[in-house]
């Protein structure tokens, strides 16, 4: 049979064509039925955009509220000895007697699970003593600690779950991850140090990100709240402003995670704007949240933290001494090591100081000749307490100015 021969003509070749039709032109729109995709079998469906204004009104599952949410995981870092690892078991224990802690709440307690893999029992012990008489626990609040805290005091034991061919991490992850799921009503689980968890080296990128993905894993599993504690690069100690990714290694484990909190003990300098005798700048701790994606700035401001005795931790009501405009003027003579953050004095003439002072809003006159009086009365006040001295017209701190800032 001859085939039929069709004629295409101009109009008909443009038939098969997207709409070109004006902006906001009448068109016929079809939405029952939603696109057809192919699967991808290593991912779950695509999330329905639909639910996405009901979601977003959802109230959010705190297991420790404002900052660590249920169901996700959070990293905590620090350098040794900034009470990271006090800070995790504090929060334990407010999450089992729903108690508040450092400034957080509680909105529905439950249990909590702890594996510390630097811990002997008697070091768990001691430490959760100083804890409840910090917290000022009642005999039905520590009741409930025994009732709902489990913890594993691990030091000298294999804790790697992280799985790799030929060992037994991966039945390792499954049996925690059961044992917190048959338990039932667990809001946090706690695992210190990250570095127990994993064979993988801090600087290997691949490891770190399986660590945060095995995580992850605990807390999408499990409902609760997972937070791992990891140690801090050592230039986070001088860093006036911290940014993310202070943990030590690649980064990696911070790219992965939603959260990051950073502990650091109080610097030279920090003791200085409070007020703080340097024998005592290390009962005090900064708190601060360095990488959230969804957190308001004002909670990412730094909270100081006050070490009592056993090294429990409380709330301090620091506030820093007011800062004079002599003190603030002999602070331009300082500069931070872009890669320590360590202040380090500097030269200045007059001519770049008062540029960098009138920066600073420290000068007072509304002419060019008012501010220049204004700048020359102010460098000759830091200059009458011995705080810089002038050679050849360029002006540095001298001894007692370094100490004055520095410490």
């Amino acid at each position: 049979m001859k085939a039929e021969k069709t004629t295409l003509g101009l109009l008909s070749s443009f038939s098969g064509l997207p709409d070109q039709s004006p902006f906001g032109a009448a068109r016929s729109i079809k939405t029952e039925a939603r696109l057809k995709t192919p699967p991808l079998e290593w991912l779950e469906s695509p999330i329905d955009l639909r639910d996405t204004v009901r979601v977003a009104n959802e109230k959010i599952d705190y297991a420790i509220s404002p900052i660590f949410r249920a169901g996700r995981a959070a990293l905590i870092t620090g350098l040794g000895a900034s009470s990271k690892s006090t800070l995790l078991k504090e929060l334990a224990i407010a999450v089992t007697t729903g108690k508040s802690a450092l400034g957080m709440n509680v909105p529905k307690p439950g249990k909590a699970v702890l594996i510390l893999a630097e811990d002997t029992g008697e070091d768990a012990h001691r430490s959760l003593n100083a804890i409840f008489q910090a917290m000022n626990l009642s005999d039905d609040d520590v009741a409930l600690v025994h009732k709902r805290l489990i913890i594993f005091a691990a030091a000298g034991s294999d804790c790697v779950i992280v799985s790799s061919e030929g060992d037994k991490s991966s039945l390792r992850l499954d049996q925690l991850i059961n044992f917190v799921q048959e338990l039932g009503d667990v809001r946090l689980v706690g695992l210190d140090p990250a570095i127990a968890l994993t064979r993988g080296r801090e600087l290997d990128e691949l490891a770190q990100r399986d660590l945060a993905n095995t995580i992850e894993r605990i807390a999408f599993e499990t409902g609760a709240a997972v937070i791992v504690i990891s140690h801090a690069a050592k230039s986070v100690q001088y860093q006036q402003e911290v940014g993310s990714h202070a943990s030590r290694g690649s980064g990696a484990i911070t790219d992965a995670f939603r959260l990051e909190v950073l502990m650091r003990v109080m610097t030279p300098r920090e003791a200085k704007d409070f007020r703080i005798d340097d024998l005592q700048r290390h009962r005090f701790v900064r708190m601060q949240v360095t990488k959230a994606n969804s957190l308001p700035p004002d909670l990412m401001h730094p909270v100081w933290l006050e070490r009592v005795n056993g090294g429990a931790l409380t709330l301090s009501s620091l506030k820093p001494a007011t800062v004079t405009r002599p003190r603030s003027a002999l602070e331009l003579f300082f500069e931070a090591n872009p890669e320590t953050g360590e202040l380090s004095p500097i030269s200045l003439s007059f001519a770049t100081w008062k540029v960098k002072a009138l920066d600073a809003g420290l000068l007072t006159g509304k002419t060019d000749s008012a501010r220049d009086m204004s700048a020359r009365r102010l460098l000759a006040t830091i200059k009458s307490s011995k705080w810089i001295e002038v050679h050849q017209g360029i002006y540095k701190p001298t001894d007692e100015g370094i100490a004055e800032l520095l410490g």
